[in-house]
């Protein structure tokens, strides 16, 4: 289910932006956001990514890339590009869209996270040495 919440409000926030009339200023903070997840995509491998976050035995513990500082890079990178799409046009329901989709994903990422504690030994040393989302947010 979260996974399903998370592509439908990633999607409603993107097609409700104004794309006839697009924000400058919006296109060009979004563009962090989208560089970070091609990265996070990058580091991965374009054949190993997966929609479910359940790892399986040909799992591997990426730590380079974004990885090496951020957790979850796709996370982080579609945080901030839909998060800068909330100036084109701003308005509280697309806001309170966005603060559910952070909800969601922060729910994930614990869920994740405790099934690669799991399936990978140096998971823990790993949480040590970076930040789940943002450096706000270890």
């Amino acid at each position: 289910m979260l996974v399903l919440a998370q592509f439908v409000l990633s999607a409603v926030i993107v097609l409700s932006a104004d794309w006839r009339h697009p924000d400058p200023i919006a296109l060009g903070l979004s563009l962090p956001g989208a560089l970070i997840a091609i990265a996070a995509w990058w580091a991965i491998g374009w054949s190993r990514i997966r929609i479910q976050p359940s790892p399986t035995q040909r799992t591997v513990l990426t730590t380079h890339g974004p990885y090496r500082w951020i957790r979850h890079p796709m996370y982080t990178g579609l945080l901030l590009f839909t998060a800068a799409l909330l100036l084109s046009p701003l308005s509280v329901w697309r806001t309170v869209l966005w603060l559910v989709l952070l909800g969601v994903l922060i729910a994930k990422l614990l869920h994740e996270e405790a099934m690669l504690r799991k399936h990978f030994e140096a998971y823990s040393s790993y949480q040590q040495s970076t930040y789940r989302l943002l450096p706000l947010v270890w």
